[in-house]
């Protein structure tokens, strides 16, 4: 089996890991030999990349942005794959991951996104785990990024995402649900106030679509919170959930009508509101006793 056969089976396993059971089960494992023919895959192989990239497209609802890019597929979706395969390697691996080319198209940016994300969950190693998110800025985006990959996520929403509705209804749906891990809440977090006072009617979308969808996932993670931060306070469980909120609380002290004229945004927002002030000052009083 070479690495090409080896990159086929997992992104074809990509195709259908997010519709249901296949999501549970794990990539496919296989060889790196011959890894040189990754770099220029036969026909058939770069007609399953194209697929793949259109397929995930459709699913992301970024179709309509996607039909505007005129640039084709690159391989780099392909050695991503193999390195997936190729996980019980982890350093050759690595080395695959490593001669993945930047995502220069959408397309690109969509098939490192459909083979890195569901292939994560199963990836033991935590450097090669870095790497992948690395390599996908989409990913990195969505989820978190890995420290090297901050700037690529940023540049995708802001030169791609931004530009297209679509974009923006995707991170609205996204980014209004209740962040899955520590990790997950300080990077939307960081990006909704980052993005504050040039996007305020997005940020003020999310907040509000996750009022309006996912209020008690939030409030639930809010009030688990302020319970740690009884004496003595657990300052770093409760500080991931509490900057998720700062964007929010910082436009309750400088726009609070525009909150106010959201049917949306009712006064349940508060408790998060109240959770990152406190969190505010208890950082504050720890620097002034430090």
């Amino acid at each position: 089996m070479t690495a090409v056969d080896t990159a086929v089976r997992v992104l074809l396993w990509s195709t259908t890991a997010d519709a249901g059971p296949a999501a549970r089960s794990a990539p496919p494992e296989g060889e790196l030999t011959d890894p040189q023919e990754l770099a220029a895959p036969p026909p058939d192989v770069t007609a399953v990349l194209t697929g793949l990239a259109a397929r995930t497209a459709a699913r992301l609802r970024l179709d309509a942005l996607a039909a505007g890019e005129r640039r084709p597929v690159g391989a780099g979706a392909l050695l991503l794959a193999a390195a997936v395969g190729g996980r019980a390697r982890p350093h050759l691996a690595a080395e695959t991951v490593r001669a993945v080319p930047p995502a220069r198209s959408l397309w690109d940016v969509l098939t490192h996104h459909a083979v890195v994300t569901p292939a994560l969950p199963h990836i033991g190693d935590a450097a090669l785990a870095g790497r992948l998110r690395a390599a996908s800025p989409l990913t990195a985006l969505l989820d978190r990024p890995d420290p090297v990959g901050e700037t690529d996520a940023e540049l995708l929403l802001e030169d791609v995402l931004l530009t297209h509705p679509q974009g923006r209804r995707m991170i609205t749906t996204v980014y209004c649900e209740a962040p899955a891990s520590p990790a997950q809440a300080l990077w939307r977090g960081r990006l909704l106030d980052q993005l504050r006072m040039s996007e305020r009617d997005l940020v003020i979308d999310v907040y509000e679509a996750a009022l309006l969808r996912h209020a008690q996932a939030h409030l639930s993670l809010v009030r688990r919170a302020r319970i740690g931060l009884t004496a003595p306070p657990d300052l770093p469980a409760a500080r991931p959930v509490a900057y998720w909120w700062a964007a929010l609380a910082r436009l309750e002290r400088s726009h609070r009508q525009l909150l106010r004229a959201r049917s949306g945004i009712g006064k349940e927002y508060l408790e998060g509101v109240r959770l990152y002030r406190q969190v505010e000052r208890l950082e504050a009083s720890e620097g002034s006793t430090s």
